[in-house]
């Protein structure tokens, strides 16, 4: 499959350009995007077991928000050091109980060892969707046998390898209302996948583009209603909306594309702050150091939202430091959700996810920081309410990220959090420990509802 190639290709050179060392002392940039290795009820061909809208100004519509719900009911939201205990790691399909969150993690994918060839399943990104509109299905991705995976999203069982060839391995794009439908782009082609008939629609042609298509090394999603998307060809960056099949706007660029903001009606340039409108004029520029850092764009309040780690004060002298730091793109505020001046720590090295479509302004953090798991923020996932404030703490993931020592390449071994549409569940990437292979887990909030 090409997919298998992309991986070899594109995943190198796309994290290796995105990723940095964010500030003085923490963070490591970089979006390059995550995969996985898996198998199922039957083997996957990694020979991983598993377990058996459209208007022309955009609108986050199409998504259409759930029933309010607070996802920390239930959970830790102190600032206590909580020191890792000693936890097994779980069989296949078994669940446990995070001994110092009391949450639920359960193990959903079997990796058999392999050698050079990194054997790790997880999701993709973590500011990608890994599960469809309406958490049917599930989409992890095998490094060993680089191709995409599908799986019953309730059940966790293996269903099929996608046959799919996006720009590289993050750039797959569950539509936010149509559970059978996913997006990317294939060379010049925009494909409309169909999951259930694996039958691929040609949406439009760039044909304008000399090389193939992307999102760039920094991808952070489409617009909320899975109508508009930023990409770049050649030396230009251009918009897409989807409902229109219309190029809304190109200009020759050396940056990233830009990258759609949940409304449609803005977009984030990864490499200079710019926010921009839709013909791809700067409205305003963030006041970040490392814009291109580990963040997330989400919607609070009807506003869209950067959300991100940020490790120094901004060329301006923005000073709002912390593993979450929020920042509205129409007015170009910013506040400390989880950090410094909120009474947490300074920030170790953290991924940021705003997936949870359906409960705008939740925002998911899995943070890394010392492997003995000894003091807060140390490998530990959270969740914020970026309107109030509110965060909790919702279990360690256990995995050593970068420090692994047994993987050929220890990038995969980064949790990359990533929640459900409701908010409900997560899936993170772990190597238990600092193992020999990574496998998917799911975090189960009291509020999720099998």
């Amino acid at each position: 499959m090409r997919v298998g190639v992309a991986v070899t290709v594109l995943v190198s050179s796309s994290f290796l350009a995105a990723c940095s060392d964010g500030g003085t002392s923490a963070g490591d940039g970089g979006t390059g995007g995550m995969p996985g290795s898996g198998g199922a009820a039957g083997t996957g061909a990694a020979g991983a077991t598993g377990m058996g809208g459209s208007s022309s100004v955009g609108g986050a519509g199409g998504a259409g928000p759930g029933e309010p719900i607070d996802l920390c009911a239930g959970l830790v939201q102190d600032k206590d050091a909580r020191p890792m205990t000693e936890l097994a790691k779980p069989a296949l399909g078994e669940a446990v109980t995070d001994a110092e969150f009391g949450t639920t993690i359960r193990r959903i994918t079997a990796v058999a060892p392999g050698g050079g060839n990194d054997p790790v399943i997880k999701p993709m990104y973590s500011t990608i969707s890994a599960w469809n509109a309406d958490e049917s299905r599930l989409i992890l991705f095998s490094v060993a046998a680089g191709e995409h995976q599908l799986y019953d999203g309730k059940t966790y069982e293996f269903i099929e390898a996608l046959d799919i060839s996006p720009a590289d391995i993050e750039q797959v794009y569950w539509h936010t209302s149509e559970p059978d439908v996913l997006f990317y782009v294939d060379d010049k082609d925009f494909i409309r996948y169909h999951v259930g008939s694996g039958t691929k629609e040609v949406v439009t042609t760039f044909d304008f583009c000399s090389g193939g298509a992307s999102a760039g090394s920094d991808p952070l999603f489409m617009s909320w209603d899975s109508n508009r998307i930023g990409l770049a060809c050649d030396d230009q960056v251009f918009l897409y909306d989807i409902g229109q099949n219309t190029v809304l706007a190109r200009k020759a660029l050396d940056e990233n594309p830009a990258q759609v903001a949940p409304s449609g009606t803005l977009a984030f340039l990864s490499d200079s702050g710019g926010v921009i409108d839709p013909q791809l004029n700067v409205v305003r520029t963030l006041d970040l150091l490392e814009p291109y850092g580990h963040a997330s764009l989400s919607m609070v309040n009807g506003h869209d939202t950067w959300n991100g780690a940020v490790y120094d004060p901004g060329p301006g002298g923005n000073d709002d430091l912390g593993l979450l730091v929020t920042w509205d793109l129409a007015e170009g505020t910013s506040k400390v959700v989880i950090g410094p001046e909120t009474g947490w720590p300074y920030p170790p090295t953290g991924h940021i996810s705003g997936m949870a479509y359906k409960q705008p302004g939740w925002v998911f953090v899995s943070s890394i920081g010392d492997a003995s798991g000894g003091g807060v923020l140390d490998m530990e996932n959270l969740i914020a309410d970026t309107s109030t404030g509110k965060v909790c703490r919702i279990g360690r993931h256990r995995s050593w990220g970068k420090e692994n020592t047994h993987l050929a390449e220890p990038y995969w071994a980064e949790p990359h959090t990533v929640p459900s549409p409701s908010g409900t569940r997560a899936v993170f990437g772990s190597d238990w420990g600092n193992g020999d292979t990574v496998d998917a887990y799911v975090i189960e909030l009291p509020s999720y509802e099998p």
